[in-house]
């Protein structure tokens, strides 16, 4: 539709650039000929000089246009002659004006880079120079005669740019400067410099404010560690937003989880920074008032540990390398290899002095302190749950490392209930045991917490990366700082928003996990049940038992089944009742041969795909070799299976085997492949039958292993593989899982389909169905975490991961599958309906954050004496404005919440 207008759209910014009806127009004074227009004021009248100068003496940054007969070219409203006089109101003039040094000023908005002709005030009473300046919104560049400034919009405005697009300050400066003039022929005054400074002392000033340090007596000077970090108001904070007597709940009180603070540890290698300047040049106007630690405490502690030589701890679990990630080449020429955080693991919030610097990997002793730091404003909560992704390895000497630390880090644990947990998406990566003893779905009292909430958090930041890296060390600390500020506001912001909508996916999932658990118990043996619900109950109690959610059979191996057989057919011989017809070549080893070959004329034919139509002739001669070996081995497998089997030779020529072109295409005839009509000895029957079960059960296995491990080099590859080449390796070597995952499908398809005829012909039911499903590739070969982008607590994961085995007692095997499944159903009801009392208790706490904060602003108003009462003014205004903002969101708040009828903001009772 627009593109019909076009031309008129081209046509009239044509018509811009003239003087349009205007040409002939007097201007609104009755001077004639007025040549001056102004790109920034509405409309596009002309003016005549004097009416320009005094229509601008309140608008000195506007720029100004001048027609020179032909065409207008751009002017200064300072070479106009106008003057900005400081410490005066408009219109009055100073009776002693002071010019800035050569009259030469420099003014960054957000519209351009402006030479200004400013005058400070000389008069007796005159404030100093940057009183003046900020007392018209603008901000110096130095405190010492200063030559340029930036307005506040301008620094508000890149601040909230860089918030929502990750700009640089480089970026944004040349934006603005390419706005006064983007064709190389007027050279500006280079401010880059002193709008790198300006803006960090913007943010850290706003930082101050917002914070209500202003309004302390010991003002800036009085700051305490984690003062100005936007605290998360759905955490409990004890005397803020907790109940009272919340702290006297004895351990059997059934609430007493919704008290719990959640804890996620990570660390994030992209926040990387060179190695330039240092801590002496550039030591930061933050020092430990947000969220990185305060920097000489730190490293002066890091220093220790290191002049002692403590080795870091090996993992003993899978998918740790980050860990010991020391002199890698990724960290030559880095002040810092990344960042390491303490999060809150429920609502996405940066935590105050959890944030620092990672010099030689994901070193627990950096860990250790970043955890203890921010433990420091939470040592009167009861009950920790602590996410981190290799949490099965930190915990385990973690107390014995807090040893080493200084008195006030530490944590009285004795008298606290603590949990580690595996963030969700990572526990795949785990070993087995892990995958139980540290999953957020087992474990009671954590809801739907996953622990991903530092992942969130770096895809926010990751942006800004680029920017920081080349930072200085306190400018890179302050300038995250901010931006973790700014994250955090935005979840305060939209937490209204964001809580009601997991409430309200809440209240369905309780019915429906609860329904499908009532089924599930209404099928199953009441005593049995109560046994199931004993134990885990039990466990729940103390982890330190049996954990019900393992399995307590081994899968069989096809080794075992081959073992378990040559014992039966010793017996047999011992016996006297053993007839083998070949000396060297038992029934079950003409089986299990039988099922060898089977798998290599697999492996022969994805090795012929795999090499394509432009094989080279080394990869044909190999190929070929493989070919006629295994031509070979059928050859004289086929030689004995006439032995055991005569009736084969109706189906198969001695010559068919040699005329075959394709090896993987022959026909080995095993008793599962035999026609009905065929007769066939029932012992070679039940040998395959058992062969088959026990192949399966491995290709299970290993096809379990392979997607974990293909599952893990997808998750290296993301967070660690940089660059064309190193992409191009990881990528082949993924290639090559697939194709292994691909092949292991296969194999299984082959026995199951082998054991769906053998079943038929042994007069099997089909009890062995129940755990040796059929495998789509695609839906069923997956990993853990993967189901159609569902959570966990939401997903029936793959029956891949739920199989644990076949035994010689399928009965007894079948009850071990039904226990986990009832242990993991039972666990889905539980998790869901605790989401349910989580998320209202934290709604309740939401609203008790903003009155207390509110209450809080309230009295910060008279709580500074000032010597003059426009600054008391000024404080008790801005108070009065931050607790009206808190009471507005609250009464935003509940009245979205009060729309939920179930939801009240009574705190529970037991």
């Amino acid at each position: 539709l627009w593109n019909s207008d076009a031309d008129l759209f081209l046509l009239e910014f044509i018509r811009l650039e003239g003087r349009g009806d205007l040409a002939q127009t007097a201007c609104f004074c009755g001077e004639a000929d007025p040549i001056y227009r102004c790109q920034d004021c509405h409309g596009a009248e002309l003016v005549c000089l004097s009416c320009a100068l005094h229509i601008h003496e309140r608008q000195p940054l506007h720029r100004i246009e001048c027609w020179n007969g032909t065409s207008f070219q751009t002017t200064t409203l300072k070479a106009l002659g106008v003057r900005f006089q400081l410490g005066h109101p408009i219109g009055v003039q100073c009776v002693n004006p002071i010019p800035t040094f050569n009259d030469d000023f420099i003014i960054i908005d957000y519209n351009g880079v402006h030479e200004v002709g400013l005058d400070f005030c000389g008069c007796e009473s005159a404030q100093p120079h940057i009183t003046q300046l900020l007392r018209v919104r603008l901000f110096p560049a130095t405190t010492l005669d200063p030559k340029s400034a930036a307005t506040f919009r301008a620094l508000e405005y890149f601040q909230m740019l860089s918030f929502e697009s990750k700009v640089s300050a480089w970026e944004f400066y040349n934006t603005v400067a390419c706005l006064t003039d983007n064709t190389g022929t007027h050279v500006l005054k280079d401010r880059y410099a002193s709008l790198l400074r300006m803006i960090r002392e913007w943010r850290f000033v706003m930082q101050m404010k917002r914070c209500g340090q202003g309004h302390h007596p010991g003002g800036i000077q009085a700051t305490e560690a984690g003062a100005c970090a936007v605290l998360c108001p759905a955490c409990p904070h004890p005397s803020r937003n907790l109940p009272v007597g919340w702290e006297n709940s004895p351990p059997e009180f059934h609430h007493r989880f919704l008290y719990a603070m959640f804890l996620a540890i990570d660390a994030n290698f992209r926040l990387v920074r060179r190695n330039v300047s240092s801590d002496a040049v550039d030591p930061g106007l933050n020092r430990g008032y947000a969220f990185f630690v305060e920097e000489t405490a730190y490293k002066d502690f890091l220093a220790s540990h290191y002049r002692v030589g403590n080795p870091q701890e090996k993992s003993t679990c899978s998918s740790h390398s980050a860990v010991n990630l020391a002199d890698t080449r990724a960290s030559r020429g880095l002040a810092a290899t990344g960042a390491g955080t303490v999060d809150c693991a429920r609502h996405n919030f940066k935590r105050p002095c959890s944030v620092g610097d990672l010099q030689k990997g994901e070193r627990y002793i950096n860990m250790d302190y970043l955890f203890f730091s921010s433990m420091r404003s939470s040592q009167d909560i009861h009950v920790l749950n602590i996410s981190y992704d290799i949490a099965c390895q930190w915990n385990k000497n973690l107390w014995s490392r807090m040893s080493t630390f200084p008195h006030q880090y530490h944590i009285d644990h004795d008298h606290k209930v603590v949990a580690f947990f595996v963030p969700k998406f990572h526990l795949p990566a785990h070993i087995a045991s892990c995958q139980t003893k540290f999953s957020f779905n087992f474990i009671k009292g954590v809801g739907q917490t996953d622990g991903e909430a530092p992942e969130r958090g770096w895809a926010d930041i990751n942006p800004i990366a680029t920017s920081t890296r080349a930072m200085g060390p306190g400018s890179r600390r302050d300038t995250l700082d901010d931006h973790f500020n700014d994250w955090n506001w935005k979840k305060v912001c939209t937490m209204g928003t964001t809580l009601l909508r997991k409430y309200k996916a809440a209240i369905p999932e309780v019915e429906e996990r609860a329904s499908d658990l009532k089924e599930f118990e209404a099928a199953l043996d009441p005593d049995q049940l109560a046994t199931w619900r004993k134990e885990i109950e039990m466990w729940e109690s103390d982890r330190s038992l049996t954990n019900p959610f393992e399995s307590n059979l081994t899968a069989v191996t096809q080794a075992a089944v081959r073992l378990a057989l040559s014992k039966a057919e010793a017996e047999e011989i011992e016996h006297g009742v053993h007839i083998s017809l070949d000396d060297d070549i038992s029934p079950s080893v003409l089986i299990s041969s039988g099922m060898e070959l089977e798998d290599q004329q697999r492996r022969v034919e994805l090795e012929a795909r795999t090499i394509g139509q432009h094989a080279t002739d080394a990869q044909k001669i190999k190929i070929l070799q493989h070919i006629n070996a295994l031509r070979r081995r059928i050859s004289t497998w086929s030689r004995v299976q006439l032995l055991y089997m005569p009736y084969v030779s109706c189906l198969r020529s001695p010559d068919d085997i040699a005329s075959e072109d394709k090896v993987h295409k022959i026909q080995l005839f095993l008793p599962s492949s035999l026609p009905l009509s065929f007769p066939c000895d029932n012992r070679l029957l039940r040998y395959e039958w058992d062969l088959r079960q026990a192949q399966a059960n491995d290709a299970l296995d290993d096809l379990r292993a392979v997607i974990n491990m293909t599952y893990h080099l997808y998750k290296y590859k993301n967070a660690f593989v940089r660059g064309q080449h190193a992409n191009t390796r990881a990528q082949g070597i993924i290639h090559s899982a697939e194709s292994r995952i691909n092949a292991i499908s296969a194999k299984y398809t082959a026995a199951r389909d082998a054991l769906i005829m053998l079943a038929s012909k042994l007069g099997k039911n089909d009890d062995w169905q129940r755990i040796l499903k059929p495998l789509d590739r695609a839906k069923d070969a997956v990993p853990l975490n993967h189901n159609e982008g569902k959570t966990v607590g939401q997903q029936n994961i793959s029956w891949i991961w739920k199989t644990p085995g076949v035994s010689n007692n399928q009965e007894e095997g079948l009850q071990d599958s039904l226990r986990v499944e009832w242990c993991k159903a039972r666990a889905r009801a539980h998790r869901w309906e605790e989401e349910v009392q989580l998320l209202h208790e934290e709604m309740r706490r939401v609203l008790s954050f903003f009155e207390w904060q509110a209450r809080w602003w309230d009295a910060q108003g008279s709580r500074r004496q000032f010597s003059s009462p426009a600054f008391t003014e000024g404080a008790v205004a801005y108070a009065h404005r931050q607790a009206m903002l808190r009471r507005r969101m609250s009464a935003w708040f509940r009245s979205l919440w009060d729309a939920v009828p179930s939801w009240s903001a009574e705190p529970p009772a037991d």
